[in-house]
């Protein structure tokens, strides 16, 4: 593919990106000698992408992290070196582009690996624009929300000395027509070049965007489960025109950020969802150790036998022993357990939650020495048949 670079531009490039790649096969290869750490490097860097040598690097760099705490005091100093070394050249094979300008799928798969490992909605937001740039070579890159028809900038990446006001676009309404509208419809990136007749795949008019330039540019959309949710916009910073290829690529890359994104963010819900069910299960706690510690009376039951439990009513004046610890949102609920109603009749009856209603019943037994639901019907039988009976004596 011609990347618009002259012939002594393209060999000076390739001579960059091929000591780079020497100078990274050579630092994997001192991390693995002197540390154990780390992939074997490529034994012929001609042969390796410099996507592949990237993900190498990032796998030295993970691999010497972890084991740092386990080496010896003398050698972490070295260590520490050596993967600062390590970053210096990953960030320059990094930022240069590539000078065949094709790009494989270890590179692809490079790029997808360092966004995964972002892990949140944010960092990956933070990350793509940086990614996209890197990855396909077109140094203007803008990540969008879209919502109601409009698309809104929440990222940039520029080139350095390339950083157009963006101010103008930071809102912008999806028009009729425009390249945006396709592909949040057909859910596929669109090639918009000044000239048609010049384009070709599914190229359309240029879009009076002056940011893109006189070159054009490609939009692609962010698509999850629900739908389009963002676009990503991508150009040159000078005037020459991406490439259908590149279309493709930010195509994939775009498609892949919306995964990991919908992926994301239902981490991070379930995450949350978790937090809430450990604070419940903290509060249950709480009480379920507040009804051990109550005070609890224990009756004792005669052999008269018990009365009908189907339904009781609990008289206001009553004073019999063990109802009158019970509070009155308690009598309440003592008062409709009594005839005969469930915990959620219970609960609608007097507008409060099931678990609310459950709480209370514990307490009541534990006041009435209760096993279960009857035995407390029971005891309160037994208790107010008592309290008759002294009554009538006095």
């Amino acid at each position: 593919m011609n990347n618009g670079q002259s012939p002594a531009q393209n060999s000076a490039r390739s001579r960059g990106e091929a000591e780079g790649l020497k100078t990274a096969a050579s630092l994997l290869v001192r991390l693995r000698k002197e540390f154990g750490f780390g992939p074997e490097a490529p034994t012929e860097t001609r042969q390796a992408s410099p996507g592949l040598v990237l993900a190498m690097l990032d796998e030295a760099t993970e691999a010497g992290l972890r084991g740092l705490s386990s080496i010896s005091a003398d050698k972490k100093v070295s260590l520490g070196r050596l993967l600062v070394q390590i970053r210096d050249v990953r960030r320059r094979l990094h930022a240069a582009p590539s000078s065949s300008g094709v790009v494989g799928a270890a590179d692809f798969a490079g790029a997808v690996r360092r966004l995964r490992g972002a892990e949140t909605v944010a960092g990956l937001s933070r990350s793509v624009c940086s990614e996209a740039a890197a990855m396909t070579g077109l140094g203007l890159v803008l990540l969008s929300e879209v919502h109601d028809s409009t698309w809104t900038i929440v990222e940039t990446q520029f080139e350095k000395g390339s950083a157009p006001d963006v101010s103008a676009l930071a809102s912008t309404a999806i028009a009729p027509g425009s390249p945006e509208e396709e592909a949040v419809q057909k859910r596929a990136a669109v090639l918009v070049l000044p000239n048609p007749q010049l384009s070709t795949g599914n190229s359309t008019a240029f879009a009076a965007v002056p940011l893109f330039g006189a070159g054009g540019y490609v939009v692609a959309p962010i698509t999850v489960s629900t739908g389009v949710i963002g676009l990503i916009h991508a150009c040159r910073a000078d005037e020459r025109k991406p490439s259908v290829a590149e279309r493709d690529l930010l195509d994939a890359f775009a498609g892949s950020f919306g995964t990991l994104f919908e992926r994301a963010l239902v981490s991070e819900r379930l995450s949350e969802q978790k937090r809430l069910i450990v604070e419940r299960l903290h509060e249950e706690s709480r009480e379920a150790e507040g009804l051990s510690n109550a005070e609890v009376a224990f009756g004792k039951p005669s052999g008269a036998g018990a009365a009908s439990l189907s339904s009781v009513s609990l008289p206001t004046d009553c004073r019999a022993p063990g109802l009158e610890e019970l509070t009155r949102r308690e009598g309440e609920v003592f008062q409709l357990l009594a005839a005969g109603k469930s915990n959620t009749e219970i609960a609608d009856e007097l507008v409060i939650s099931v678990f609310t209603v459950k709480s209370h019943v514990k307490k009541i037994l534990r006041k009435l020495g209760a096993m279960n639901r009857s035995e407390a019907i029971y005891r309160y039988l037994e208790m107010t048949d008592s309290d008759a009976s002294s009554r009538r004596t006095t």
